[in-house]
């Protein structure tokens, strides 16, 4: 008897532990779409696919030299076009992808790219592509 009581009471012990596990997406894509290339050419190796999860959109912000990031009628596509002399930042706040005017910067044909957190000032990806 008392070995059923003592089954009995580790069932009932074990049926409340639960364990919850969040699960959490912090993959971020960019890639070129249709043609990879270092050098970018206008509608041909300029757009980019850019996917920002909800856990890091807030997170992450995307400065860009000699070039801006410009959205199109596709919320996850965007075209990289050259814009000498002049660096931007960019970052997504819900729905809404604001760029903004850091300044001047040396005018080259040389774009700069890169993805940092801002929590805790970690670069994810930094990469360069030439303009043509």
């Amino acid at each position: 008897m008392k070995f059923l009581l003592l089954i009995l009471i580790s069932f009932s012990v074990q049926a409340q532990t639960a364990i919850k596990i969040k699960r959490e997406d912090n993959r971020f894509l960019f890639f070129q779409t249709g043609i990879k290339n270092d050098t970018i050419v206008k509608n041909r190796s300029d757009r980019f696919l850019l996917i920002l999860p909800d856990s890091l959109s807030q997170h992450i912000r995307i400065n860009v030299k000699n070039a801006m990031l410009i959205s199109t009628t596709s919320d996850s596509i965007f075209v990289l076009r050259p814009v000498p002399g002049m660096k931007y930042s960019h970052s997504k706040h819900d729905t809404i992808f604001e760029t903004l005017v850091e300044g001047p910067c040396h005018a080259s044909s040389e774009i700069w790219i890169e993805f940092l957190n801002t929590k805790n000032r970690h670069i994810f990806l930094q990469n360069k592509f030439l303009a043509k």
